[in-house]
């Protein structure tokens, strides 16, 4: 699969698929290393002295059936390149619209899970030396709806919904090889029309919404042995969000409606897991968000309106909830649909909209101030679909 048939795709799809960038894409889970990488993210430019490699997986949504390809971030080479050995692995033979990504990193391994809205989910084991997929036992697996998708932090307990009668499917996660065994109980109903699924960063509760135009959250418990959902007390909670996001102490719940110029900011009630907006929020943005992301140390929020305003950048005040604007925001020239960081917290990925729709690329994140820079590596093409970003420095 060339670089140039991506970007001809891109352009028959068009604005079309501009809205999957509302699915849960993709959740960094159990926090990894990414090796003695000793890059410099604060300068735009690539120079990047670390070693190591990290994977895009880009699905295609066109023609009779599903497609993948793979980009490389090759630290040690310092180049961003189609990975033109990448063969796709088994996916849907007719045209089924995925429901996200989820990255579930585990001691061991690292794996990929990928609904679609014809009522499977496949799962893949991540090599760790190639970046090669290869399908878990048994899958794929058949699920109710597949609209989007979420894990545990620890990587135990898979979640994935069915907007249509509002179920939300679970399974549990086997360390040794991958698989999916649906827990005791499953599909739980939730109340609401789920189209978008988040955890707390501890993994005690799910958090759910029905997309834009939602006007209710949904909450549940996990139950940390079983993985059964159980309604929080007061669920669900009227608040009018498309989309919500964990951050990693599990301490708040960060939201967006989709139409107006606001992040919020949730309490989450360590005990119960009840929400209640905390002090301050909403806090204002420059644009209107309609994908936000957390860096994977819970310090810094990012927000893409998906049309024509640069990305934006926050400061998460740990003890406060509160939001500040990171030096910089809005990030000038760094025009994006959504983004996605990598385990390591170094590279954020996405992409462009607007005039910059075919374009799929990494970005330098300062970890310290959370300002996000331009690297000089020539982006690649975009086919439209969901994407999934894998560090291989601990996947086998």
């Amino acid at each position: 699969m060339t670089m140039q048939v991506r970007v001809g795709w891109m352009l028959i799809v068009g604005l079309a698929l501009m809205g999957l960038a509302s699915c849960d894409h993709y959740v960094c889970t159990s926090g990894a290393t990414f090796g003695s990488s000793a890059c410099t993210t604060t300068g735009g430019g690539g120079g990047l002295n670390g070693t190591g490699t990290v994977y895009a997986y880009l699905l295609a949504e066109v023609g009779s059936s599903d497609g993948m390809a793979a980009d490389t971030l090759d630290l040690s080479a310092n180049t961003f390149q189609e990975a033109s050995a990448f063969t796709a692995p088994p996916l849907p033979s007719t045209l089924a619209q995925d429901g996200g990504t989820v990255v579930v990193n585990l001691p061991s391994q690292k794996y990929l899970y990928i609904p679609f809205n014809n009522g499977t989910v496949y799962g893949y084991a991540i090599d760790g030396n190639t970046g090669a997929l290869t399908s878990v036992p048994n899958s794929p697996y058949a699920v109710n709806g597949g609209k989007s998708i979420a894990s545990t932090p620890a990587g135990t307990y898979l979640f994935v919904t069915d907007s249509a009668n509002g179920d939300i499917s679970v399974f549990s996660i086997s360390a040794t090889d991958g698989s999916l065994t649906a827990v005791a109980g499953s599909p739980f109903a939730s109340g609401i029309a789920v189209a978008q699924l988040a955890t707390d960063g501890q993994g005690k509760y799910l958090y759910a919404t029905a997309g834009t135009g939602g006007a209710q959250v949904a909450a549940f418990a996990i139950n940390s042995s079983t993985g059964a959902l159980s309604p929080v007390n007061g669920s669900p909670f009227a608040f009018n969000m498309s989309k919500v996001v964990g951050e990693n102490t599990g301490q708040y719940l960060l939201g967006i409606t989709g139409v107006d110029s606001n992040i919020y900011v949730f309490d989450i009630n360590a005990q119960t897991g009840a929400l209640s907006e905390a002090a301050g929020s909403p806090f204002t943005t420059v644009s209107v968000p309609i994908n936000i992301t957390v860096h994977p140390n819970g310090n810094f929020v990012y927000a893409f309106d998906g049309l024509l305003t640069a990305m934006e950048g926050y400061q998460l005040t740990a003890s406060t909830g509160a939001l500040t604007a990171i030096q910089g925001s809005p990030f000038t020239s760094i025009y994006l649909q959504s983004g996605e960081i990598d385990q390591s917290g170094l590279y954020l990925f996405g992409p462009g909209n607007g005039t910059e729709g075919t374009d799929f690329g990494p970005y330098g994140v300062d970890t310290t101030s959370g300002v996000i820079s331009i690297l000089t590596y020539t982006p690649g093409g975009f086919p439209g679909g969901g994407y999934a970003v894998s560090d291989l420095n601990d996947a086998p």
